[in-house]
């Protein structure tokens, strides 16, 4: 009965795949006890009998990770026996199938890349993003795969798919040797991987990386048994690759954590690592906030005169005496001439109110933009500056002119801080989250 199994799954009869249950309803349940097994999933897809496959894993989805004897998985063997639309249909079915580790923990993904076809590596980055991400038994990513067999246009792809996702730390992940795959790239002395490499490295500031040997990318190239290509060296160093020699002694993660205790947490992280839950509470309170701030500055405390109103400030000191007469009044008098009211808040509170709603308006509009998805993110930044741009209007329009030259210094002092941290936010000074220390 079973050779009748492996006939229908080689030939994709399904009826028989029915008519068999119905004579030994647990015919596929003997496939589950042995570990290691070539399932009718496995010979449906090696013969690219992709409806027979589909319907065995549906029936049985623990086939669809279950290894043979030599460690291939039933997707290994349709891609291994080039069985293209058996694949996609499989992986479209089930993108999970792309993350089964088979033998020495490569991933359909690490084959692809190891034999170059482009077309199915952006396929299955596609359905599986996370893919990307899996390490073979040597440590080794998709990327590291490609450039060590020199396949070009695959690494294109994989460059293009890091730049898209905003995954590009990836490139400093290093294998069980510590190379990353700018090391690699120098080792197979091929300009094109290396030059597509040095653009995105660059980039990330990482170029000088360190292997356990201790060698940069430019030692590994210079240190080449065959004559290497000078225009790989000339690229290398442009980029702003060094000899290890030149370079000063890397800190390891004992050494950072000794020499800095309490500067561990990061703001900028920590809003990256919340739930969706939290995510969202988060994103109505500094939507609350920026409502507030931003009202405040269109009804502030006191109000808006009208053009053309008097404003009087009094400070009096009153003596009253018997015959009930007042000294040591000080009035001043002041009158909006223009065709916009002013706010009527004291001149010396106006500042203060002023700089204080500015910056809450300022930290929560980009409290909202760190929350929001990256790519969301950046469009919606195009309606913050316009948004920030009438703020500052409002506030100029509405400052008293006593008041408008310390209103602006204060307002200006907050934007620079805050593009200052920015800046910080963008250099990432974090030491924990140097990719060298974990690599």
């Amino acid at each position: 009965m079973e050779q009748r199994l492996s006939e229908a799954a080689q030939s994709g009869e399904i009826s028989e795949l029915y008519e068999l249950l119905r004579l030994d309803p647990t015919i596929l349940d003997k496939y589950d006890e042995p570990s290691f097994v070539d399932t009718p999933a496995h010979i449906a897809a090696a013969a690219g009998s992709s409806h027979f496959a589909i319907e065995v894993l549906s029936l049985k989805p623990s086939f669809g990770s279950k290894l043979n004897p030599d460690g291939y998985s039933p997707l290994d063997l349709a891609l291994q026996s080039e069985q293209h639309q058996t694949v996609k249909r499989l992986v479209k079915y089930d993108p999970e199938l792309i993350r089964v580790k088979g033998r020495e923990r490569l991933t359909p993904l690490h084959h692809v890349a190891q034999v170059g076809d482009a077309d199915l590596l952006a396929y299955f980055l596609l359905l599986c993003p996370k893919s990307i991400q899996d390490l073979t038994i040597r440590g080794e990513t998709a990327v590291h795969i490609a450039v060590r067999y020199i396949k070009v246009r695959a690494l294109r792809v994989l460059l293009g798919w890091l730049e898209i996702a905003e995954n590009e730390q990836i490139l400093n992940w290093k294998d069980e040797n510590g190379d990353t795959a700018l090391h690699i790239a120098a080792s197979t002395n091929n300009f094109e991987v290396v030059r597509l490499l040095i653009s995105e490295v660059k980039r990330l500031k990482t170029i000088n990386a360190k292997n356990l040997e201790g060698l940069t990318c430019l030692d590994t190239f210079l240190g080449l048994a065959i004559r290497g290509d000078e225009r790989i060296a000339k690229a290398l160093r442009d980029a702003g690759a060094k000899r290890s020699s030149s370079l000063r002694p890397s800190d390891n993660l004992a050494d950072i954590l000794s020499l800095n205790p309490g500067r561990m947490l990061d703001f900028y992280a920590a809003l990256n690592d919340v739930s969706s839950e939290t995510r969202n509470a988060l994103l109505v309170v500094a939507v609350l906030f920026v409502t507030a701030t931003y009202s405040a500055v269109l009804k502030p405390p006191g109000g808006i005169s009208s053009a053309g109103d008097t404003i009087l400030s009094f400070q009096n000191s009153c003596n009253i005496s018997s015959s009930s007469s007042f000294s040591g009044n000080n009035t001043t008098i002041y009158t909006s001439n223009g065709a916009t009211g002013k706010a009527q808040m004291d001149g010396e509170l106006f500042p203060s109110f002023i700089t204080l709603n500015t910056a809450l308006f300022v930290i929560s509009l980009r409290v909202i933009f760190l929350l929001l998805p990256r790519p969301l993110s950046l469009y919606m930044g195009i309606f913050g500056v316009c948004l920030l741009a009438n703020y500052l209007l409002s506030v100029a329009i509405i400052s008293p002119e006593r008041s408008f030259s310390q209103v602006f210094a204060n307002v200006f002092m907050i934007l620079i801080l805050h593009m200052i941290s920015m800046l910080f936010k963008n250099q990432d000074l974090n030491p924990l989250h140097r990719p060298d220390l974990y690599m």
